[in-house]
């Protein structure tokens, strides 16, 4: 098997871990699913840059991941409204980098 596939499988592998535990905390009333979900997109993206840690798309999704979860988590302030509109133009952002990278690779 080689390297890249492996590495592939072990991160399939950590998210469902990470699922799991996310899930069994929710489960326990101890961290609610509903702030915790932005970890799931930090570990994807450790993965993306532990494989290539050049990857600037890695970066931009763990920045993403880390802004969700601060706004999950300690950024009560912001109205609902508000918080819908700041995550939604983050996530198009994030898919237009990741476009754009994906199209330098190809060409």
């Amino acid at each position: 098997m080689e390297a890249k596939e492996r590495m592939r499988i072990a991160s399939g592998a950590v998210i469902l871990l990470t699922l799991g535990v996310l899930v069994l905390l929710s489960s326990f009333g101890i961290y609610g699913l509903d702030r915790s979900w932005p970890i799931l997109i930090i570990v994807f993206a450790l993965f993306t840059l532990v494989q290539s840690p050049k990857d600037a798309g890695g970066w931009i999704i763990g920045a993403a991941g880390l802004l969700f979860l601060f706004f999950e988590n300690w950024f009560d302030q912001v109205g609902a409204m508000t918080m819908n509109l700041v995550r939604s133009a983050l996530l198009i952002v994030v898919a237009f980098f990741l476009f754009k990278t994906m199209r330098k690779k190809e060409s």
